[in-house]
């Protein structure tokens, strides 16, 4: 058994040690029934406290992998079709001591002998209240009658009225970064993850938006099936079908924004306990609804393909998962594209294990190809082309531009036919945030279930939303929206690339992006990011921290760089500015 910690790491040793020891037992390295070196004889050998590997311990018997047996050790466990139970005081727990704490504080009588009396009450456990009761006495000091005095205002104990749903959602610095964002009209935003909004011509929306407006089917405004218009689910299926995913409209329904899609699959499949496995860093709104769930979320490890597929069978065996959610393509925040066999073996996986794929594709209409110039090795150690420092200026020819259709990646949902696979993708990503459509291509079955889940939530989606998705998907005008998009973007992938190549320091690492909105930065040694986001704040310049994006919420060594969001003119600027602040944190 061979353990490495990096003791220069922002995550905790006992993080380390636990994800070393996950990876080895999933995988089979450490087979069942393998006896664990005892915590203190393991402390000694990696020069660590012992309460290091009994954090690491609890926490792999906390998931179910490992047991101890008093005077035999501590085993790997036999795989367990049902799951482990989750350990840990839930949230309906603590809450019911909350309102214990409440009932105990109400029931204190308060002393009306003094004048000058007053009664605070503190609850002691977690989540406590504290409540201040004053009144006739403090208006009797002010020389006020009784009647004139102020009502004691008693504020709602908001740590008990809120749910158990809202209270498992995790709240990132995603509202620092808005405001940094609209703190100043300069700011450089590497961090909000959409479009510019010069990108979107006016007008084509004016034009578009005119054309539907008009049109007779328009009359009225008459209500949408909650699945959308049968015509916009047709041409939405022909448009999958030039990605390669062959369906019919009734395979499709039509969103108020892919988001939406999560959300209605994770009500429609995911119970209290189930677990989910994700790439370890991935979508955060997906995270979010997962949690809202308080579903098992466990994050499969990464590489600069994508998910570990290889891993795939040891956390299927270990943990039976309900779904497995994944951004195959240009994924998000790392950029990373799952090749080919990577594909198949997912498919062939959760077909063993009868467990769904959620496939989420915004990012696969914008597929620039690999940069023109590279090197044979990649500094990051991934097998992707690095930018030398040349920017590209011309448009492809159209031979190349079908050259590249050709190497698109298939959709997950394009490789199989017999329902495993839920696609959800947007329009908010090559047309403009604000239009918030998006859709769903799933079994009949499942969009069935979905809609009658969503009758709860919003009826439809917005009916002016779809007459202009329609008129854009009509005569190929979207198709061509994305061509331009495409050359303004790659060469803004490339700019962002030449400068990191140009100002980086030692230790900085990138994955090349071959197509989407993001760069994936590895920090050097010692530097935190969330160090660096508050230094490139106070300069106008902002990106999204790595810990946002992981699992753990642990990773504070990478940086996620949206390169489409900033004006052209700005990139250079901006990256300057971040790799000027790790060099000084170097110092």
């Amino acid at each position: 058994m061979r353990l490495e910690l990096n003791r220069r790491s922002s995550v905790p040793l006992y993080r380390q040690l636990a994800g070393e020891l996950r990876e080895q037992i999933v995988s089979g390295a450490l087979a069942e029934g393998y006896r664990l070196p005892p915590e203190r004889e393991l402390a000694v050998r990696l020069e660590v406290n012992r309460t290091t590997v009994l954090q690491a311990y609890q926490q792999l018997k906390d998931e179910g992998l490992i047991a101890s047996k008093v005077g035999k050790g501590t085993f790997v466990l036999p795989k367990d079709p049902s799951g482990p139970a989750v350990a840990g005081e839930s949230a309906s727990s603590r809450q019911a001591q909350v309102r214990a704490n409440l009932t105990t504080i109400s029931s204190i009588p308060v002393s009306s002998s003094s004048s000058s009396s007053s009664l605070t009450a503190f609850a002691p456990s977690r989540g406590s209240i504290a409540i201040s009761v004053q009144g006739q006495a403090d208006a009797t000091r002010r020389g006020a009658s009784p009647e004139s005095a102020e009502p004691t205002v008693i504020r709602p104990p908001w740590s008990v009225l809120f749910s158990d749903y809202s209270n498992r959602f995790t709240y990132h610095d995603i509202a620092s970064a808005e405001r940094a964002q609209q703190s100043s009209n300069t700011v450089i935003d590497f961090a909000t993850g959409s479009p510019n909004p010069a990108d979107i011509p006016d007008d084509l929306l004016r034009r578009v938006s005119l054309e539907a407006f008009a049109s007779h089917e328009f009359d009225g405004q008459p209500e949408s099936p909650i699945e959308g218009f049968p015509e916009l689910r047709e041409l939405l299926a022909d448009h999958m079908r030039t990605r390669g995913v062959h369906c019919r409209a009734r395979n499709v329904m039509v969103l108020s924004g892919s988001e939406q899609g999560i959300d209605l699959i994770v009500r429609a499949f995911v119970n209290p306990g189930d677990c989910v496995l994700v790439e370890q860093s991935t979508f955060f709104p997906a995270l979010q609804s997962f949690r809202s769930a308080d579903a098992r979320i466990i994050g499969v490890p990464m590489d600069g393909h994508g998910m570990r597929t290889d891993l795939l069978e040891g956390y299927c065996a270990r943990f039976r998962p309900k779904l497995i959610y994944t951004v195959p393509t240009f994924q998000n925040p790392t950029g990373t594209v799952m090749p080919l066999n990577r594909r198949r073996e997912l498919i062939e996986v959760a077909r063993r294990y009868q467990c769904l794929i959620v496939e989420d594709d915004a990012y696969g209409e914008l597929w620039y190809g690999p940069a023109e110039e590279t090197e044979a090795d990649d500094a990051s150690g991934f097998a992707f082309g690095t930018v030398l420092g040349h920017v590209q200026e011309d448009m492809h020819e159209p031979a190349e531009d079908e050259a590249l259709s050709r190497r698109r990646p298939v959709p997950l949902a394009g490789m199989e036919n017999e329902g495993y696979v839920m696609y959800l993708s947007t329009f908010s990503k090559t047309v403009t945030s604000g239009l918030r459509t998006g859709w769903i291509v799933a079994d009949p079955h499942v969009i069935g279930r979905l809609a009658a889940l969503r009758r709860m939530v919003d009826q439809h989606t917005s009916t002016s939303s779809q007459r202009i998705c329609l008129e854009l998907l009509k005569e190929g005008r979207i198709a061509e929206h994305v061509r331009a998009l495409v050359v303004s973007y790659r060469r803004r992938r490339d700019t962002t690339v030449a400068a990191l190549r140009r100002y980086a320091s030692d230790g900085m690492d990138w994955i090349v992006p071959e197509g989407g909105y993001y760069i994936w930065v590895s920090l050097p040694e010692g530097v935190r990011s969330l160090d660096v986001l508050a230094a490139c704040r106070a300069q106008g310049v902002t990106f999204m921290p790595g810990g946002v994006f992981d699992v753990d919420e642990m990773d504070d060594s990478h940086l996620r760089l949206n390169f489409v969001r900033p004006d052209a003119v700005d990139i250079e600027r901006g990256i300057r500015a971040i790799c000027g602040i790790i060099r000084e944190a170097l110092r």
